[in-house]
This record gives structure tokens, sequence and C-alpha cells, in this order.
């Protein structure tokens, strides 16, 4: 259609996720001035109205409810892992506890989240995690750095980064 609509107005402004209902997007930005990541989640149009949902990083709109995961903390910066919100920033609670679990994105069936860890097994794995039950299982087992991870549409596997054999490489493993 030609039609080119601009979101937001800040530089910082990076990774955005749609929701479900395709009206509106979750963003992370560290536009404020203390430059820390926080999450926000706009209306998809033009001067539409932005919501900061708090502190958080890489954040990814369930495809099945109004609930986004990200990576964060506590606004005191404590307790970070693993988090989710509702879109209009209710709802906030810890999924994972582990600081270093990244990079999160949900499944089709809107209850499994893979993620990328380094504190779990010393290197980058890739990990699903049951939101209703809270139990995590390790889906690589590589000394290489594995990340990034994007489920299939269908939800029975999961694409992710690697560099295993020294060059980086899209790799894939069932989701179980």
């Amino acid at each position: 259609s030609g039609l080119t609509l601009r979101f937001t107005t800040f530089a910082e402004d990076s990774r955005p996720s749609w929701s479900p209902d395709g009206n509106r997007i979750v963003f992370a930005s560290n536009r404020e001035g203390d430059r820390r990541w926080r999450i926000y989640a706009a209306w998809a149009e033009t001067d539409g109205a932005i919501t900061n949902l708090g502190f958080g990083d890489s954040a990814a709109w369930s495809p099945t409810a109004d609930q986004i995961v990200f990576h964060g903390c506590d606004e005191s910066g404590n307790g970070c892992g693993l988090w989710r919100v509702n879109g209009s920033g209710g709802g906030r609670g810890t999924l994972t506890s582990q600081p270093d679990d990244i990079t999160p994105a949900w499944a089709p069936n809107g209850q499994t989240v893979v993620f990328t860890s380094k504190g779990r097994h010393g290197n980058y794995e890739v990990y699903s995690l049951n939101t209703a039950t809270g139990s995590v299982t390790r889906l690589t087992d590589h000394p290489a750095n594995d990340g990034i991870p994007t489920v299939s549409p269908d939800g029975t596997w999961v694409a992710f980064l690697s560099d295993r054999g020294g060059r980086w490489r899209l790799w894939g493993v069932p989701i179980t």
C-alpha cells in the first residue's frame, strides 16, 4: 500500500513484538535519562499512546493472551530473570530467578517460552520453560554458544543461532 507509520520517535527504541491482535507493539528502550532498559507498549498507529511497563528488555508478546515475557528485574534492580506482565502493566511477576535468562520467545501454544541462559550451565544454551508449572528443560548441550531461539509455527522445533564449528550458523532442535 506504500503506507509507512512511525510508532515512536526515540532512536533507542528497539526489538518490537506485535500483540496477537496486531493492534499494539511492545518494545525495549533505554530512552530515559538514567539509561536503564525499560519495556513499553504502544498502539500501532502514528502518535499512539505509549505505556511504560517497567524495567526490562527483550520483550515478546504471547500469541494467545495478553501476556508479555521479558528479561527484567524488580524496581530496585534485583530479582533478575524472566518476568511476565500484561499489556497494561498489571500482573507483573517472575517466571525464573536466574539473572542470565535472556532473549525469551513464546511457542504458539502460549504456555511455553524458549530462552537463552549462560548462568545455568556455564555457557550459552537454549532452554524451554513451561509457564504453568515453572519447569525448565535444557534443549541444547554443547560447548559452543547457543542462543536467540525462536519456535516454529507448529510448535515442534526451536531454531537458534550457534557458533558450533567456529562459525555462526542457524541450527534446530525439537522442542521437548
